[in-house]
């Protein structure tokens, strides 16, 4: 189990393995550090609209990098586990941070924009794993995989089935606000995809070839 764990992250860029890292060890270290009653991670990095209207904006990003509670933390570790070496192969460190930001941020933007009362703090990984399924989706709709106990199905059919059930444990555990909040990241991440999509196909062949040999010289 030791060197498959080390193999995993071998395989990732440091950027990434810093992103898993952070969802791996945030979550026992927060626990650890309230038990202890050393620190409330919660209580500073949780988004909470009406501290966030008095300054606070960090909080509509780092929520999304604290789990709910440990029935999230694992969920959303085994979907990000996947996801984050997949959409690695496309994307370098400092794309996927962004983009996996931008969920984040509209997640917290919803909350907060929606909710500007709300002085009770939320945390939770699903506008990013949202926002990561639809780029899966984006990416690779078209090619086919083995899906334990389903068989073989399409990604687009894989990506539709996990949003389908994170939806549903939201909907059950936190309410349908919340689940709002979170798809609100997948629907900034599928409007950020289609922008560059546009922004790409007005390019010309020789712009396209610059960009790629600009990335190669980084």
């Amino acid at each position: 189990m030791k060197n498959l764990a080390q193999n995993y992250f071998s395989t990732l860029p440091p950027g990434l393995r810093v992103f898993l890292l952070i969802f791996v060890l945030g979550f026992p270290a927060a626990w650890l550090l309230q038990y202890a009653k050393l620190f409330d991670v919660y209580y500073w990095l949780a988004v909470a609209p009406a501290l966030v209207w008095h300054g606070q904006v960090w909080r509509v990003i780092t929520y999304a990098f604290l789990p709910a509670g440990i029935l999230d933390w694992l969920i959303s570790l085994f979907w990000l586990a996947t996801l984050v070496p997949v959409l690695g192969r496309n994307w370098s460190s400092r794309r996927f941070w962004g983009y996996s930001l931008l969920g984040a941020l509209a997640g917290g933007a919803f909350i907060t924009l929606l909710r500007p009362g709300w002085e009770i703090g939320v945390a939770g990984e699903g506008a990013i794993i949202f926002a990561l399924l639809v780029a899966w989706d984006w990416m690779y709709r078209r090619e086919r995989l083995i899906l334990l106990g389903i068989g073989e199905i399409s990604v687009r059919q894989a990506a539709i089935l996990i949003a389908v059930i994170n939806s549903l444990i939201l909907f059950f555990c936190a309410g349908w606000f919340l689940m709002l909040a979170m798809w609100a990241g997948g629907v900034a991440g599928g409007l950020w995809l289609f922008v560059q999509t546009k922004l790409l196909m007005g390019k010309t062949p020789q712009q396209i070839r610059s960009e790629r040999m600009a990335r190669l010289e980084l």
